[in-house]
């Protein structure tokens, strides 16, 4: 079975054939013919990565918002479980 593999720390992104999974009682194992990766995405997934705090924080505000928004609400300890 094929899949693909990317190194969050190099970005590098390899197509490996792996074992297939074990078919379990009550399951079902579907073939997949053809599939579709965004390059674009990938590659903003492992820039995400590699940012750090400060980075992710401006690159996604509404989430920073989001947060501030439910520890004010609900207090932090909540908000970190």
């Amino acid at each position: 079975m094929l899949q693909i593999l990317q190194n969050i720390k190099n970005g590098n992104t390899s197509l490996e054939n792996i074992p297939t999974p074990a078919l379990e009682k009550g399951c079902v194992l579907i073939k997949t013919t053809h599939s579709l990766v965004s390059l674009g995405t990938e590659k903003m997934l492992v820039e995400f990565s590699k940012s750090n705090i400060v980075q992710k924080a401006k690159m996604e505000p509404e989430r920073v918002s989001q947060a501030l928004n439910k520890i004010k609400t609900e207090g932090l300890v909540p908000t970190l479980e």
